[in-house]
């Protein structure tokens, strides 16, 4: 499976202003009382008294100039010029808020450097890479085939050893090696796994691990900062950080055995996630767990900013399950459907051009009870609509058993609802029907 990627500010120095020396005191005359000399003759090459006049008229008219913005300008911009002069104006840079609107935060440049590598310093130390060895699960007789090989992350859940991670990393893994952030490696051992949530849990015989804290993923908001933390491409405690992009997103994406199923309810990211990095962690801004990270979506098989991450509480309820030695519970209704889209509605005139057509209903399955049938089109959830069967599995799984969830559907051109009670999935239920269905 594919994993599920100033300015300086400018100094103004100021100069004394050129003042000239007017006076050299030691009783000198003042000009009005003194006799007047007797005119020289111009001398040769001189252009007369014209550009002393000119110079003068020139320094005039500077400084009328000067006196015009120093006492005019400072009053077009609400500043009492008496102030000014006397230094009473401070703190220029303060943006002026008007009364009923909220002021914005200035934030430093390094400011958002200096938050990650807070968050950083908090998780990397429990962010364990995960080794994984398996054999082929189709030998051919013909000639030997060596065992494959693969890296994955892994959070550490408890101080005595237990480690979440995907259920892809894992998947058919013959031996599985734990490289703590200190360096150390360690053996561990299997606990249990749970494809249809993707999550696995194993075991390393240590005590005193610095195990993660685990946020409340039911509270994320899109645009807050996040950070991910794993090995990508088998880059050991890499750290990237991005934004929440969107929530409750379902992906089908194919798992190691090349079967396809269905996440649900994932957060989507655009810190950067890459092959490797599955099993890892994607934090917030207080260093909380808040996903597992699980995929990416690429053409190029690299990161492009759509990475998806497994919610913290989904991953906990399954891990707390299967360390419990408990089966992990699947709700269920007993539908397998297609996706309708335009072309379809179109092509067979149906009445919706969204919804989630029933190709199948399980016999004795609640939806079987409810009277539901193949042919029909499941368009709400709770009242919430169903556009594909995405939407319907995402709906299912939110549920707990012994719930009942209220569903719309259309009978032909007839619109009904009906009650369907929850019921746990059948543990001998085909893997087809858990992909397609609910």
């Amino acid at each position: 499976m594919d994993e599920y990627q100033q300015g300086a500010g400018q100094q103004y120095n100021g100069g004394q202003p050129p003042y000239g020396n007017y006076g050299t005191g030691g009783g000198q005359v003042p000009p009005a009382y003194a006799q007047p000399a007797a005119p020289r003759p111009p001398r040769r090459g001189s252009a007369g008294g014209g550009r002393g006049r000119t110079a003068l008229m020139t320094i005039a008219a500077g400084i009328i100039g000067a006196l015009i913005v120093l006492l005019i300008m400072p009053a077009v911009f609400g500043v009492n010029p008496y102030d000014l002069v006397r230094g009473k104006v401070k703190n220029v840079n303060n943006v002026v808020v008007t009364p009923g609107k909220q002021a914005s935060n200035v934030v430093s440049p390094t400011q958002g450097a200096q938050d990650v590598s807070s968050i950083a310093k908090q998780v990397t130390p429990s962010i364990v890479n995960i080794d994984v060895t398996s054999t082929p699960q189709q030998q051919n007789p013909f000639f030997q085939t060596a065992p494959q090989s693969g890296t994955g992350s892994g959070v550490i859940y408890t101080a005595d050893g237990y480690i979440i991670t995907n259920n892809h990393v894992v998947e058919g893994a013959t031996d599985i090696t734990v490289t703590l952030a200190s360096g150390a490696e360690l053996k561990a051992k299997l606990v249990g796994t749970d494809p249809e949530n993707d999550i696995a849990v194993v075991k390393i015989d240590k005590t005193g691990l610095p195990a993660i804290a685990v946020g409340n993923s039911d509270t994320l908001v899109v645009g807050q900062l996040v950070v991910a933390v794993g090995s990508p491409l088998g880059f050991e405690q890499t750290v990237t950080a991005g934004i929440i992009s969107a929530l409750h997103r379902n992906v089908a994406a194919d798992n190691t055995s090349g079967q396809t199923s269905v996440l649900t309810d994932l957060i989507q990211t655009d810190a950067p996630i890459n092959p490797g990095n599955s099993g890892g962690a994607l934090c917030d801004s207080g260093a909380d767990l808040i996903g597992i990270n699980a995929l990416i979506a690429s053409q190029s098989g690299g990161s492009v900013g759509i990475g998806f991450a497994i919610p913290a509480n989904t991953a906990k309820r399954v891990a707390d399950s299967l360390i419990a030695g408990k089966s992990v519970s699947h709700p269920y209704i007993g539908v397998q459907g297609q996706t309708v889209s335009s072309d379809i509605a179109t092509q067979y005139n149906l009445p919706v051009s969204e919804g989630a057509f029933v190709t199948g209903v399980v016999q004795g399955s609640p939806s079987q009870k409810a009277g539901l049938k193949t042919g029909d089109i499941i368009v709400a959830a709770d009242g919430q609509p169903v556009k594909s069967v995405d939407d319907l599995i995402a709906a299912v799984r939110k549920k707990n058993v012994g719930d009942k969830m209220s569903i719309t559907y259309y009978d032909g051109s007839n619109k009904k609802t009906v009650d369907v009670t929850i019921q746990e999935e059948p543990a001998n239920l085909g893997q087809s029907a858990v992909d397609n269905g609910a």
